[in-house]
């Protein structure tokens, strides 16, 4: 019964909430970034049948749903952190998240920040403690990449690449359900650089929304190195080259008649004004379909060597 502790531990609290701060679910919902969320799902599900074809073992599908409930409540707990720590960057940038427009106090987030954490290392945990230390090591990259004294969000291009590896951190921990022992060293490289690569050539679209914010409060990103025009037209080669990279990481050239047309939409809404995100996120979904189709048909196109 303790495997279920987690399930009920959220079912108990979210009905307290509730009851006790009225609103309070319906506001985090609106500012929860689902679709980013539904991102670092991706990987984790990746992860998930690397290991499963590599290791042929079958599935563990409670594992496999803790371990997707944990990587879920391990990034709202970043994002909370995250909308804390930049109530002024938000305010100058007239962003909506968490803390603007400010309908609820700063501490009710920081209890939820707190019950998500703890959900998240508890549904690690009950799996084994392997498990559990990657998801702490994605919380503190998490804190590192918001929080001060570190703060790294900062500093361009560490705060792309650590967004990258938090990526990575939950496709390991996918397969880690399969090899605990050393998934870091066993997970197959080509598999890393694949999620690795496109993602921190193509995440620095996320900063153009803070253009503002950033600037004001001496965070550095491609925009305010460049300039917001120039920083558009650089983003979206990085975007394109990001889709062009997919199949020759995987050396798999009959994905370019995917990758083609969809880097070359991708990067049509990225010049596109004003930046339409949630389109940039729908058109890397469809990529992530027809990949989806392959991870379950030709599975060693991700696992071969590098070179």
């Amino acid at each position: 019964m303790i495997i279920l502790l987690p399930i009920f531990l959220t079912i108990a609290g979210f009905l307290f909430i509730k009851i006790k701060i009225p609103g309070f679910i319906k506001s985090w919902l609106s500012a929860s970034r689902p679709l980013i969320s539904l991102h670092y799902l991706f990987p984790t599900t990746f992860g998930i049948l690397l290991g499963n074809y590599i290791y042929q073992e079958p599935i563990n599908y409670m594992h496999s749903f803790l371990l997707i409930f944990s990587v879920f409540f391990s990034f709202q707990t970043s994002v909370i952190i995250n909308d804390i720590n930049d109530i002024k960057t938000d305010y100058f940038s007239n962003k909506n998240s968490l803390l603007n427009p400010g309908s609820f106090s700063i501490e009710y987030y920081r209890f939820l920040s707190l019950f998500f954490f703890i959900i998240s290392l508890l549904s690690a945990l009950v799996i084994n403690y392997r498990i559990f230390l990657i998801v702490l090591f994605a919380h503190v990259l998490h804190f590192s990449y918001s929080s001060k004294p570190l703060r790294l969000k900062r500093f361009f291009p560490v705060s792309i690449f650590i967004l990258a590896l938090g990526a990575l951190l939950a496709a390991i921990s996918g397969y880690a359900l399969f090899n605990s022992y050393k998934p870091f060293i066993s997970f197959p490289p080509r598999a890393a650089l694949f999620i690795f690569i496109p993602l921190f050539l193509s995440l620095n679209f996320r900063d153009l929304a803070d253009y503002k914010g950033d600037g004001k409060t001496d965070i550095t990103t491609l925009f305010t190195i460049f300039g917001i025009e120039k920083g558009r037209y650089i983003n979206a080669f990085l975007v394109l080259l990001s889709y062009l990279l997919v199949p020759l990481i995987l050396r798999f050239y009959p994905l370019f008649i995917a990758t083609i047309p969809l880097g070359i939409v991708s990067t049509y809404f990225c010049i596109k004004k004003p930046l339409n995100e949630k389109m940039i996120f729908y058109i890397y979904f469809i990529l992530i379909a027809i990949l989806a189709v392959f991870v379950h048909t030709k599975t060693e196109i991700f696992i071969g060597p590098i070179f």
